[in-house]
């Protein structure tokens, strides 16, 4: 288990390293002026794809979570304390530093974070009278995240195991039979639950399952599943509006992750130390970096010719931020968590007593 579960961390450390490239060299440089502007953007455009393997390992390591879980609430109170605490800390670094880093959407709100701070899709709040607007735009697979934990922990405990991966494929399917009617824009069975990226959470599930039950009809399911997930576009980043999608550009990640999970020789690959680190600082890191990265490489670009230098201009912000990350992993969010955790405790308690006392006053 243990030796697993450090596969998974360096998948992850893959995956941030991908989505952090990505924003780096392609999809910023098409948006703002930085030095190297998109000459670097065909090697690393289709980056934004390791979102995906995030969302695989997540199938895989959820269920894993829901197995050592009681009851659904105490599944979402578990997720709820992993969430959190980084994401406080991370909100409250950017509000500090946001005066220096130069950040491409100009210095942040209080209203763009409470979507973070809520854990809920801005897009809901706006329908209640919020601003609809993030401090980063990488927390949008944060909130599907949340979606799928709320809705395979509703049915993993209520109908089982196979009926939440079967409700996985039926949102995913449900989707592209919503799709061509076109209801106004986003499609609303995706608008209220990201249903479109449910087939990459099911295709960890059904590695997890394969991994539990060595039954490998279930490894074979789940390949099926992956490569029909990177069959087709994703809504949002180069998704179902961008012309110069690629079938199948998310299957090698797909195969990393079945690789990962069978040979000893990619998995001693992905114990390396450095994709190690990467994945234990890859939250807070996914949580700080876009704005961080771009806006430092723009107040860098200033001092730069457009020459090959211009191409190594993000290293250093990239180094700044896994640093910070690094900070926030190591020292801070474990003493948050435990202050959050020893408060719902205390109060807990009281109101016990207070419940108590109620009860014997009568």
């Amino acid at each position: 288990m243990e030796n697993r579960i450090e596969h998974v961390d360096g998948l992850r450390g893959i995956a941030i390293l991908s989505v952090i490239l990505y924003h780096a060299y392609s999809r910023w440089p098409a948006l703002v002026s930085l030095p190297y502007g998109e000459r670097y953007a065909h090697f690393f455009g289709w980056g934004w794809l390791g979102v995906e393997l995030f969302f695989i390992i997540s199938g895989f390591v959820i269920f894993m979570s829901l197995d050592k879980c009681d009851s659904f609430g105490q599944f979402i109170g578990k997720r709820w304390l992993r969430l959190f605490p980084a994401m406080l800390i991370a909100t409250a670094l950017i509000f500090i530093t946001a005066p220096l880093v130069n950040r491409p959407d100009g210095l942040p709100t209080f209203s763009q974070a409470v979507p973070g701070l809520t854990l809920i899709d801005p897009r809901w709040l706006s329908r209640m009278g919020g601003s609809g607007e993030m401090l980063e735009g990488s927390f949008w697979s944060l909130f599907a995240e949340v979606k799928f934990y709320v809705f395979a922990g509703a049915i993993y405990f209520t109908l089982g195991r196979t009926w939440a991966i079967l409700g996985l494929l039926a949102g995913f399917v449900g989707y592209w039979l919503c799709f061509p009617l076109d209801f106004q824009g986003p499609q609303w069975w995706a608008y209220l639950y990201d249903t479109p990226y449910w087939a990459w959470f099911a295709c960890g599930a059904l590695f997890y399952e394969w991994k539990r039950t060595d039954d490998w009809r279930l490894f074979a399911v789940a390949m099926i599943i992956g490569i029909v997930a990177s069959a087709v576009p994703m809504p949002g980043a180069g998704g179902i509006k961008n012309m110069d999608w690629l079938p199948l550009a998310g299957l090698p990640f797909v195969l990393l992750f079945a690789a990962a999970l069978r040979y000893s020789r990619v998995q001693r690959i992905l114990r390396s130390r450095w994709l190690l680190f990467l994945g234990f600082v890859s939250y807070p890191l996914y949580l700080i970096h876009e704005q961080a990265v771009v806006g430092l490489s723009m107040s860098l670009g200033r001092n730069v010719s457009q020459g090959w230098l211009s191409g190594v201009i993000p290293l250093l912000p990239i180094a700044i931020v896994i640093a910070a990350s690094w900070v926030i992993a190591k020292f801070w969010e474990k003493p948050v968590r435990r202050a959050i955790s020893s408060s719902a405790e205390l109060l807990a308690r009281l109101a016990l007593q207070h419940v108590r006392m109620g009860t014997a006053n009568k």
